[in-house]
């Protein structure tokens, strides 16, 4: 499960954008007043990501890591029961891990992983009320597909709770839990988001952080800090494990208006706080010395997105 890439920031998010008045606006586009979360969240996306030169620190030997993801809200908002709203997504994404180094070839090989996610987002909200409520439920299949079973489904759910200060300004946060069909975490974070005039946005969601800034109406250039990897399982020697493989990436963005709403975003910058590892169904990691912590290394992207539908 991609949980690095959606943890805690979708609930908000979602929250914070239906704030935003896209509760009556095709999803993702942006509204006639209050925020532009167009900025923040797509209706569809195809996007690659490549973290490469992660050096581990207990074993001779590094990590590259190449994801290939794909996303895309299934319908405009749904209304049920008075002021609630709900909206499906589908994501893809396989992950191509590769190592270098005698030890950590030997336990890791090179994986091909893949993750099939179908998410629920629940919000509440009405006209009359700045506070705007969320929920996200995450079932997914993550596994190497070398043979399905129970342990290759997780699921996660989080939950989340804004306040709309004014119409630049959205403060909130979130709890989650993660994995909760087998060993569970759980998160707690805040979160807001700020757009103190129609060029800049900044945003905290989750483990989040983005800033923005359009040049001109079709280039938009950006800071961001994000995490990245996620969680699967996967055959081994030693039965069914899950591979966690996690960091963060912090770089510069630039977004750039194709034609209607198509853009072509693309970035690069530093990973840092990499850490991979191998648990077994009885929560055990036999390889933590020889795996573990990962150094700093260097990413890129490049996708399309299409910001309304």
């Amino acid at each position: 499960m991609n949980v690095r890439r959606h943890l805690l920031a979708l609930p908000f998010l979602t929250a914070a954008a239906f704030a935003g008045e896209l509760a009556h606006t095709p999803v993702a586009s942006a509204p006639s007043s209050g925020f532009d979360l167009s900025k923040l969240i797509n209706a569809a996306e195809v996007k690659y990501v490549g973290s490469f030169d992660m050096d581990f620190e207990n074993s001779v030997g590094a990590v590259d890591a190449q994801a290939f993801q794909a996303s895309a809200f299934l319908s405009q908002p749904i209304h049920f029961a008075g002021d609630w709203q709900f909206i499906p997504q589908f994501s893809y994404e396989a992950m191509l891990l590769s190592t270098s180094g005698p030890i950590p070839s030997i336990i890791l090989r090179d994986e091909d992983l893949h993750e099939i996610e179908f998410s629920l987002y629940f919000v509440h909200m009405n006209d009359t009320s700045p506070w705007i409520y969320g929920a996200w439920l995450n079932p997914s299949l993550a596994s190497d597909f070398q043979g399905i079973s129970g342990h290759d489904f997780f699921f996660d759910a989080a939950g989340a709770v804004g306040y709309k200060v004014n119409d630049h300004l959205v403060i909130g946060g979130g709890a989650g839990a993660l994995n909760i069909s087998g060993d569970t975490t759980f998160f707690a974070g805040p979160g807001f988001a700020w757009e103190p005039n129609d060029r800049t946005l900044v945003a905290l969601y989750g483990p989040n952080f983005k800033a923005t800034y359009d040049v001109t109406p079709k280039w938009r250039v950006g800071f961001e800090v994000r995490p990245n990897g996620g969680i699967w399982n996967i055959d081994t020697a030693l039965g069914d494990a899950n591979i966690d493989y996690s960091n963060f990436r912090a770089g510069l963005t630039s977004s750039h208006n194709i034609t209607g709403d198509l853009w072509l975003s693309y970035g690069a910058g530093m990973t840092f706080g990499g850490e991979i590892n191998v648990t077994t169904m009885e929560g055990t990691k036999p390889f933590q010395n020889q795996l573990d912590d990962l150094e700093s290394g260097f990413y890129g992207f490049a996708g399309l997105e299409l910001r309304t539908w």
